[in-house]
């Protein structure tokens, strides 16, 4: 079975935001220099269909804290 991806969308010191994402074997990726929120959350769900395609779950990371959210379709 898959294990999941976490996910956290982060506000950059110079006003950008980025995604961090930790795959389950302590791989952390990093997307940074989107200029608006509604950027970031434009490549969360493109890493999210990815996910799908490969069967493992995609989580948010809240402080210290997984957050399922469900499957959008």
């Amino acid at each position: 079975m898959p294990r999941p991806v976490t996910y956290r969308i982060v506000d950059d010191s110079d006003g950008l935001f980025a995604v961090a994402a930790l795959s389950s074997s302590g791989a952390l990726y990093r997307r940074g220099g989107f200029r608006t929120l509604a950027e970031a959350e434009r490549c969360i769900e493109d890493l999210r269909a990815a996910m799908v395609a490969c069967g493992a779950p995609l989580v948010r990371w809240e402080g210290g804290v997984a957050a399922c959210r469900p499957p959008s379709r």
